[in-house]
Order: structure tokens, then C-alpha cells, then sequence
């Protein structure tokens, strides 16, 4: 309790049968004004209690104030009609902040998780797992996704010409406009690996025409790059895998921590495929599977069969030339 509230405490047990005097200021309290008062207190501090959130300071003000009313009321014999309406206020003033406390508490919430999906999701997905929450439960199921793998290349390389703060801007330059392009195609950014990302198309929406804006993708983040590589003292050069397989797809984790990925072969694959760019000099390489789900094909070229490292079968491949690229819009 605050000073004056202890004060007010003191005139009503001190003078119970008439009015208290203020030690301090010398004016007169009748036991009504201090009836009025405290509950206006306690009014007050149910109220602030609200604001910080804490439902157990409601229940513990709204409580000791109460009752306070209730002994002023029987120590001065205040009448019943005038005595109940403050504290009934009271009383509606604690149901209220309860109120007002789980309506904010909700909003907090969905404000919280909407931020941190628009981290890795693009808008329209962030949309649409707002009306539907249970789309982003924890847990998973098995779905088809085109998966994404993209690294930039001779990066430690690079790293050893330039300060930390240079190597990290860049980097987070890079991000930044991959992401974009990410997003644009209504993909979902899975996570950064160091200096490489990893993208699904198909999760957690899943369309036709995953594949083909997987690719559109991969092409316009090549076409990007040279844009972004005006600025650059040493160009950067990355190379993309892509591979479309059912996998389980959902979050994993517990309720306090829980990241939405995906999980299965096709994972390993498309993280191959991406090296495997380097020796076949393309700088995009996908599948068969995804290969045969294009509507664009892009000029892609078979370069036959290769083995994956961890599997027994092989695995067909197509290449994107770089004339392709070149004319994407």
C-alpha cells in the first residue's frame, strides 16, 4: 500500500465512530471519503495490475482492497446503500482488467508469431497461416515440396581478403536479395546454413506449379546476382540444387522453441545436387523429378546419371545453361 493509503487506514481505526483527522495536513476525512478513496485506490491499482499482465496482482489487489471496504464498513457503520456501490465497482473493475488483460495478452501473441513467421514465410503464406493456426502446428506430415539449396562459392576465400564487418555485410546483402526473390516466388525460407540457405516450395501451401517457381526462383536469383555484383570489389558466385521428393514436412521442436522444416531423402539430395553443380560448370542443377514436373523447362540439359553420396540409386540430373539465365526478364 501506498503512504496515503496507510494514512487513511489509521483515521478510520483510529476515530471509527466519526471523522479522522489527516496527521500531517490537519483536514478533516469522514469514514464516506475514506471509503471512497480506498476503493478508487484500489480501483486504480487493479487497473495498473492489468497493464502489466499480471492476473495474480489483480486477484491479490481487488482482494486486499475488498476486503479493506469491508472492516471501513463495519469499524464506521457507513450505510449499506451508499457502502455497496464502490465496491461493486470494484468488483467490475477487476472483471474488466481480466478482460482487457486476456484480449491484450491474445493480441501480443499474434503479433509475436506473425513477425516471426514473416521471417521465413512470404506474406501470402504468413496470411493464410493466420486464418488457419493449425497449419503450423507442431508436428508434421508427408507432403511433395521442391527443396532448395543454395551456396555461394570460394566464400571462405573471400573471407580470408576481408574484415568480419565487410564479410558480414556482404553476406547479409546477399540474404537479403535471395530472400526477396524467395518470397516473390511464394517460397518459404527453411533456414541460413553460414554462408548458404536452404528454400521449400510446396510447404506449408502446396501448388501445381511448385517446381516452375522453384526454378523461376533459381533463375531470377542468378539474374540478381549480377546486379548485385556491380558493387562488389570480387563478385560473388553461387550455385543452386534442386530436388522435389515427398517429404515430412511441419515443426519440430517443443512449444517453446519450434522451427517448421522439412525432413527426408529428398533433403540430402537437393544439399548434393548443389555441389555437384560445381563439377558439371552449372551454376543451376535439379532432379528428374523436378525435372519433369516443369511446364518451362528453360533449356535445361541431362547430364545423365550421377551418384549421390549415402544412397545406392542414382540419380538423373539437368543443368540450366547460362543463356537462360541470361534472358530471364
Amino acid at each position: 500500500m501506498t503512504t496515503d493509503v496507510v494514512l487513511v487506514m489509521y483515521m478510520i481505526f483510529a476515530d471509527p465512530e466519526g471523522s479522522g483527522t489527516d496527521p500531517v495536513t490537519g483536514e478533516i476525512f469522514t469514514p464516506m471519503m475514506a471509503y471512497n478513496f480506498m476503493a478508487l485506490m484500489g480501483c486504480f491499482f487493479v487497473v495498473a495490475s492489468s497493464l502489466r499482465l499480471s492476473k495474480s496482482a489483480v486477484i491479490y489487489v481487488t482482494a486486499l482492497v475488498g476486503m479493506s471496504l469491508v472492516i471501513i464498513k463495519l469499524k464506521t457503520g457507513i450505510p449499506l446503500y451508499w457502502g455497496i456501490a464502490p465496491f461493486v465497482v470494484l468488483l467490475i473493475t477487476g472483471v474488466l482488467s481480466f478482460w482487457v488483460m486476456g484480449t491484450l495478452s491474445k493480441l501480443l501473441v499474434n503479433i509475436s508469431r506473425t513477425e516471426r513467421l514473416a521471417r521465413f514465410l512470404s506474406p501470402e503464406i504468413v496470411e493464410q497461416a493466420a486464418k488457419d493456426p493449425t497449419l503450423l502446428q507442431l508436428g508434421g506430415k508427408r507432403q511433395s515440396v521442391t527443396m532448395m539449396f543454395v551456396d555461394i562459392r570460394k566464400f571462405s576465400v573471400m573471407a580470408e581478403s576481408h574484415t568480419p564487418e565487410e564479410v558480414v555485410k556482404v553476406l547479409n546483402d546477399y540474404f537479403r536479395v535471395a530472400t526477396d526473390v524467395i518470397f516473390k516466388h511464394k517460397g518459404t525460407l527453411d533456414k541460413y546454413i553460414g554462408d548458404a540457405l536452404m528454400a521449400l516450395f510446396g510447404a506449408p501451401l502446396t501448388n501445381p506449379d511448385d517446381a516452375d517457381r522453384a526454378l523461376r526462383a533459381a533463375v531470377e536469383m542468378m539474374s540478381r546476382l549480377e546486379e548485385f555484383n556491380k558493387g562488389l570489389d570480387e563478385p560473388l558466385q553461387i550455385g543452386v540444387g534442386l530436388n522435389t521428393a515427398s517429404v515430412i514436412a511441419g515443426n519440430v521442436g517443443t512449444e517453446q522453441r519450434m522451427d517448421y522444416t522439412v525432413i527426408g531423402d529428398g533433403v540430402n539430395i537437393a544439399a548434393r545436387l548443389e555441389k555437384l553443380s560445381k563439377e558439371y560448370d552449372t551454376k543451376i542443377i535439379l532432379s528428374e523429378n523436378t525435372y519433369n514436373q516443369l511446364s518451362d523447362k528453360f533449356d535445361a540439359v541431362s547430364h545423365g546419371e550421377v551418384s549421390i553420396e549415402g544412397r545406392r540409386a542414382s540419380v538423373k540430373v539437368y543443368g540450366i545453361p547460362q543463356s537462360a539465365v541470361s534472358a530471364f526478364p
